[in-house]
């Protein structure tokens, strides 16, 4: 190789190192994921907003008697700090209920708007999503029944409670209420009993929990409300 084109080569690789350098990276993208529940019995159909941009619309109470499957998906969004998640009333900017919280980098959470009238409000949890043990299922409760008694929480057939003594929104006082319990995978039926009297004040439909699955359920509706108002259930596969 001549002088000339051995100039030429080093030349051109020292461009390219200087060059491969500079070159500036796009930041890893972060996420964080977050699921919206409207569980006032009575509000209008709302849309949902975090930090003013709008992601959900026109969503409302389910019209299912007794036990509802909630299949809306979790939305990806950008975690911030001090981010607002809003329900608005459908088609304006009004806020029915609103909460705030430090959205966190691969994290995931649900938000629910829960109560009746003055008092509705919006309330969120963060969902532990690491795997159950293998060959077992992850579920947790929530009493989001406005203005009822105490709940338990039994399996129709057994005496075991799962879960004992919940009060309405009682997650909200105490974070460890949000945590998942592990049971066996099968078929269940839950009762929700009132802690005080052991009256059965609701049954659920059969719910046939998957293994190695995620699984949040929560009373809903109003201790003397009739039809979809009624007391009933929420069923919702976190990790489907």
């Amino acid at each position: 190789m001549s002088k000339p084109l051995k100039f030429s080569f080093f030349l051109v690789v020292c461009i390219f190192v200087f060059l491969s350098g500079c070159v500036k990276k796009d930041p890893e993208t972060t996420i964080a994921q977050v699921l919206f529940v409207p569980l006032s019995p009575n509000a209008s159909a709302v849309d949902f907003s975090i930090n003013g941009n709008i992601v959900a619309t026109g969503v409302g109470y389910s019209t299912t008697v007794g036990t509802v499957r909630y299949t809306l998906p979790y939305y990806t969004i950008e975690p911030k700090a001090n981010s607002t998640i809003s329900y608005n009333v459908n088609g304006f900017s009004t806020q029915r209920a609103a909460v705030t919280k430090d959205l966190v980098d691969e994290s995931v959470y649900s938000t629910f708007l829960i109560d009746t009238g003055v008092l509705i409000k919006a309330v969120i949890v963060k969902d532990d999503m690491t795997e159950p043990t293998p060959g077992k299922v992850k579920i947790r409760f929530f009493h989001f029944s406005p203005r009822n008694v105490d709940l338990d929480v039994e399996i129709q057939g057994t005496t075991t409670k799962l879960f004992a003594n919940r009060k309405f929104n009682d997650q909200f006082l105490d974070s460890k209420l949000e945590n998942f319990i592990e049971i066996d995978p099968g078929t269940y039926t839950f009762l929700f009993k009132n802690t005080a009297t052991g009256a059965t004040l609701f049954t659920t439909t059969a719910q046939i929990l998957l293994t190695n699955r995620i699984y949040t359920l929560a009373a809903r509706g109003l201790p003397t409300g009739t039809g979809t108002l009624a007391l009933g259930a929420w069923v919702y596969p976190n990790k489907p």
